[in-house]
């Protein structure tokens, strides 16, 4: 008896656009680093004191690439994880994966703009922020890359 989620051809191991991915126990990192990614949202992420949710809701006085990287890592890091959580598909988790890693690049962007800029520097959220979509994308992309 065949898997219905599985490619029937024996020749190529790839799993159907549909296919469900096993996710295993490393479920349990990626719903601890989006658990990070909101804590993180609530600390400061400027060094003008602004909290990660008023940067993404528009706090004046805030730059572009802080407010860029919040907003990705709302989409990818909080929804598209835990649509991945949820529905298990490779397609999900496919898009999850890249949109995590073009998140932590806008993060590393982010983290240097308030470097650059006038203030006191990136905030511990920030910081904290870039590590958990560090991890997502890692994550993410360790399962879009696997053939489980």
């Amino acid at each position: 008896m065949t898997d219905p989620d599985t490619h029937p051809d024996t020749d190529t191991d790839v799993p159907r656009a549909g296919a469900r991915v096993d996710l295993g126990p490393g479920a349990l990192v990626a719903a601890i680093a989006v658990l990070v990614l909101l804590l993180a949202a609530v600390l400061p992420w400027t060094g003008l004191g602004a909290s990660g949710w008023e940067v993404v809701l528009g706090e004046p006085g805030v730059t572009g690439l802080p407010r860029l990287f919040g907003t990705l890592a709302v989409v990818f890091g909080v929804i598209g994880s835990a649509v991945c959580l949820s529905t298990r598909r490779w397609p999900a988790v496919f898009v999850t994966a890249a949109g995590c890693t073009i998140t932590s690049v806008t993060g590393l962007w982010a983290v240097w703009s308030q470097n650059t800029s006038a203030g006191n520097g990136p905030g511990a959220g920030l910081f904290l922020a870039l590590l958990a979509m560090i991890v997502l994308a890692g994550r993410w992309a360790g399962y879009a890359i696997s053939r489980r």
